[in-house]
């Protein structure tokens, strides 16, 4: 069951960009409402949530962020920054306050813990096998800390439609298949003829 602090309510930014848990994206806010909403966040140390949108259409399922830097502030108020996903929640009623929309969201539980360990470290194995083998080698170190689904996507450059569709796996065990299956797909290009090592230098940062 969840508890009490689970239920928020927090203002949202829409966005044609997924952001992931522990993922950290950079910004350029020069709309009023949202220098508004940074502004806030900054004065009152406050989160909110960044919510996939297309065609004018909110995804259900969004990251609660916070600002991580801010690299610049303009005179007119706007600002070049980078946010940090912090932990998913779902939207359970949204609506529009001062120009912004606001949510009341609940906070969803991982339960990172319940994976199967050893499917994970297989899964880890094959992750830096294939590091090994493009040539990205040259820290070995920075690709091997990986606890959950979601260290493996901070090195991962993918499409917004692509990390929504990870970002509303309901669980731990459905990340992990993912990431396997999307793995053997790299593993499988790397075998076919052509310069597969820079596709997968495009892949990984």
């Amino acid at each position: 069951m969840f508890m009490q602090e689970n239920y928020q309510n927090i203002p949202l930014f829409p966005i044609n960009l997924s952001v992931l848990p522990y993922e950290k994206v950079n910004l350029h806010i020069f709309e009023d409402r949202y220098k508004k909403l940074i502004n806030h966040s900054l004065d009152e140390n406050k989160t909110f949530g960044i919510v996939y949108t297309k065609n004018k259409v909110m995804s259900k399922i969004g990251t609660v962020v916070k600002i991580n830097e801010i690299y610049k502030k303009y005179d007119d108020g706007r600002f070049d920054l980078s946010i940090k996903g912090l932990e998913r929640f779902k939207i359970l009623k949204s609506f529009k306050e001062d120009e912004l929309w606001n949510a009341k969201i609940k906070i969803l539980d991982e339960s990172y813990e319940d994976i199967d360990k050893k499917y994970f470290n297989l899964v880890l194995d094959k992750y830096l096998k294939l590091i090994l083998s493009s040539k990205l080698n040259d820290n070995i170190s920075q690709y091997m800390n990986k606890k959950i689904s979601f260290d493996f996507t901070k090195d991962v450059i993918l499409p917004n439609s692509l990390k929504q569709d990870f970002l509303e796996l309901e669980n731990e065990q459905k990340r992990m298949n993912f990431i396997d299956i999307f793995l053997d797909n790299l593993i499988n290009k790397k075998k076919s003829p052509g310069d597969n090592d820079s596709f997968t230098s495009e892949v990984y940062n």
